[in-house]
């Protein structure tokens, strides 16, 4: 699948050009596609985010030297919301979805009763992590001098960002 983005920083005759290629290659591979045009959800993308997924490579690399296992980069970013308290409680959904693993976990027989006890426990309790796309500006400098703080804590002195790439992203939030 391709998917093309389109942003103000674009030159519009350039974009659609690449769409129309791309529209024209399918088309001579005889192949059955679908365009659609919406209005962006949500604006943010990767470089928006390159803070904080920085801070989130930088902490894997710690993770996999110290455990001497391979941290990817999913797997470090969710550790590390964890971390810092970077989390809210889970749903309905996420709970339930959690007291099946753990059910199947320690194999023991629940009764409906006993079933629906652990979700309702698991809703109350248990934390997930939260999204970084989510973060309003106040949030993510937070989130970073919480993750600085960790750094320091640890002696990872290499879990901070320069000051190019703070200025960087509070000049997207303060563009938004």
């Amino acid at each position: 699948m391709t998917k093309f983005v389109f942003t103000l920083n674009q030159n519009p005759l350039d974009f659609a050009e690449d769409v129309y290629l791309e529209i024209v290659s399918l088309a001579k591979q005889n192949k059955e596609f679908q365009v659609e045009i919406k209005p962006l959800e949500n604006p943010k993308t990767y470089k928006q985010l390159q803070g904080i997924h920085k801070l989130c490579e930088i902490y894997g690399n710690y993770m996999s030297e110290s455990y001497g296992q391979v941290f990817s980069f999913e797997n470090a970013k969710e550790r590390l919301k964890y971390e810092i308290g970077y989390t809210r409680l889970a749903n309905y959904d996420e709970a339930l979805a959690t007291a099946l693993k753990e059910k199947d976990l320690i194999k023991k027989t629940f009764t409906r009763k006993e079933f629906a006890n652990l979700v309702n426990i698991l809703q109350k309790n248990y934390q997930v992590p939260k999204s970084f796309a989510k973060a309003t500006l106040e949030e993510m400098m937070l989130l970073i001098e919480k993750i600085h703080e960790l750094g320091r804590d640890r002696g990872w002195h290499n879990l901070v960002l320069t000051s190019e790439d703070t200025k960087a992203m509070i000049k997207y939030y303060n563009d938004k």
